[in-house]
């Protein structure tokens, strides 16, 4: 197995030192070091610890007890995939996902084990194999929502819309409501060009999750390419209320009002734009123009040059600059 962790102890080079008076750990943890103390062969003991230890982010600790219940009891496969977490919060991936394995191979039928290998899988993009263990997983577990969730995301990640449709469909069936997978509906149906289904599914998202700046956006921008800058203007604000450093939409928000013809507020938004990234040319070319359509060149020249030294290609703000006559 993994050697011999026969007390509740911390190995030391050849020699252990019990945990129990370790104050740099948790009573909490130290209490139950102090019952592995008096009964080092319950695997359950050392699972309880790791748990306390993995919270408390000394996940070197955890490991050794994961592996201590291990050698105790190999037949558990939640020793295996819990050992795989810890490895994971530790960026030990690699070792993560031969845990994960493990826990499989100890019980193929294990809806947890298969979940998390396949999860695993999706997280580091190896796509095709995530695919097989979540289908695997939906046989053993038909009613699996967050199976059927990242089936979703795999046909969408292929391109199949017609099937990712169906499993996030389902996702929100099985929960009643689901704020990613409705989101990934409503982008889907934008794909598509179903404007009404998009905006019907950003509803749902909104309801899901009323603080998520994500889902107002997405509606501000889709209203936003269909005409409907009243409707837009009010869902950019209210991503900014849920999300202050959102600079998509107060630079979309200052667009609108620069259409219609509020240069001064437009130019507030952009200016908030440039303190949120300052390194975005676009940023100072819109202040620019609004500057340049208030008659003030000296603004407008000064916000043109400052986005040509960002980006000396950016074609508008060099046309801006030959229309005051300064461009060099």
């Amino acid at each position: 197995m993994y050697g011999i962790f026969a007390t509740g102890c911390q190995w030391i080079g050849s020699e252990q030192a019990s945990l129990s008076q370790d104050t740099t750990i948790s009573l909490e943890a130290r209490e139950w070091s102090k019952k592995i103390d008096q009964n080092p062969n319950n695997p359950e003991y050392f699972v309880q610890r790791a748990a306390v230890l993995n919270k408390e982010k000394r996940y070197d600790l955890a490991i050794l007890d994961y592996q201590a219940a291990i050698a105790l009891d190999g037949d558990k496969c939640n020793y295996y995939y819990e050992l795989g977490d810890t490895y994971f919060a530790d960026n030990q991936t690699t070792k993560a996902l031969e845990q994960y394995e493990q826990a499989e191979k100890v019980n193929p039928n294990d809806v947890v084990a298969v979940f998390k290998t396949a999860q695993f899988l999706y997280f580091v993009r190896q796509f095709d194999k995530s695919k097989l263990r979540f289908g695997k997983l939906l046989n053993l577990s038909p009613q699996h929502a967050q199976g059927h969730f990242f089936s979703g995301m795999l046909y969408k990640e292929d391109g199949d819309t017609a099937a990712a449709l169906e499993y996030f469909d389902k996702t929100v069936e099985l929960l009643g409501a689901d704020y990613n997978s409705s989101m990934q509906l409503g982008l889907l149906y934008e794909a598509k060009g179903d404007k009404a289904q998009a905006l019907e599914n950003y509803e749902k998202a909104i309801n899901t999750d009323p603080t998520s700046s994500e889902a107002y956006y997405a509606r501000g921008l889709l209203y936003q390419k269909m005409g409907d800058n009243e409707k837009a203007m009010k869902d950019y604000q209210k991503t900014i209320d849920a999300n202050p450093a959102s600079f998509n939409a107060y630079y979309n928000a200052g667009n609108i009002l620069a259409t219609n013809g509020d240069y001064k507020k437009a130019i507030q938004h952009f200016e908030v734009c440039v303190r949120l990234i300052p390194e975005v040319a676009k940023s100072y070319n819109r202040i620019g123009q609004c500057m340049e359509l208030q008659g003030n060149e000296i603004k407008a020249t000064e916000n043109y040059r400052k986005c040509l030294q960002i980006d000396p290609n950016f074609e508008a703000a060099k046309d801006g600059l030959a229309r005051l006559g300064k461009l060099k």
